[in-house]
């Protein structure tokens, strides 16, 4: 049975993995590109908005599996691998990669919080006042443009090194050596 929960709580993990990480290549790779080809502005933040808070339910899902799944799997990790109890916990390679893991989370968190709840919205209200004929300059609609692909990317870039070290941590004969 342990080894049934195992093998769910890694699956449900990459699950949650795929519903965070795959909306962001699809939005930044076909929905960003696309979304420029719709020349009615008004249009476009409608359609803009649907699309970023669906994808909102969507990596809060993956995020919610994460992290049900990640605390099963960390709570389990000395049993499943047979690691005696006295044995610290930075003593492995195992111990000192899931606590950088977890610092690159939380960085990656925040600026996906930032860019979901600050920037996101900040550029769509621009694009909106300058659908309704407001005073937005090229310019100032630009800079917004360019810090929130930038969040957005490093909040990528983050998730895929976290995606590399949830491998490492799975290659028991590498992670489970002395540090």
């Amino acid at each position: 049975m342990d080894n049934f929960l195992h093998v769910f709580f890694i699956w449900l993990h990459i699950l949650g993995v795929a519903l965070f990480v795959g909306p962001q290549f699809f939005l930044a790779f076909a929905w960003v590109p696309a979304s420029r080809k719709i020349s009615n502005l008004s249009e476009r933040v409608e359609a803009m908005r649907i699309a970023t808070r669906r994808f909102g339910y969507i990596g809060g899902a993956g995020i919610v599996l994460l992290v049900i799944a990640g605390t099963y799997l960390i709570a389990d990790w000395r049993n499943y691998y047979g690691v005696p109890d006295e044995t610290e916990f930075t003593a492995l390679r195992f111990g000192v990669v899931f606590i950088v893991k977890m610092v690159l989370l939380i960085v990656m968190l925040a600026a996906v919080g930032w860019h979901m709840f600050f920037l996101g919205p900040n550029q769509l209200e621009l694009l909106e006042a300058q659908a309704n004929g407001g005073r937005v300059s090229d310019a100032e609609l630009r800079r917004a443009r360019t810090l929130s692909m930038a969040v957005s990317i490093t909040g990528l870039v983050l998730a895929l090194v976290i995606m590399v070290m949830g491998v490492m941590l799975n290659s028991v004969q590498w992670s489970l050596q002395e540090a």
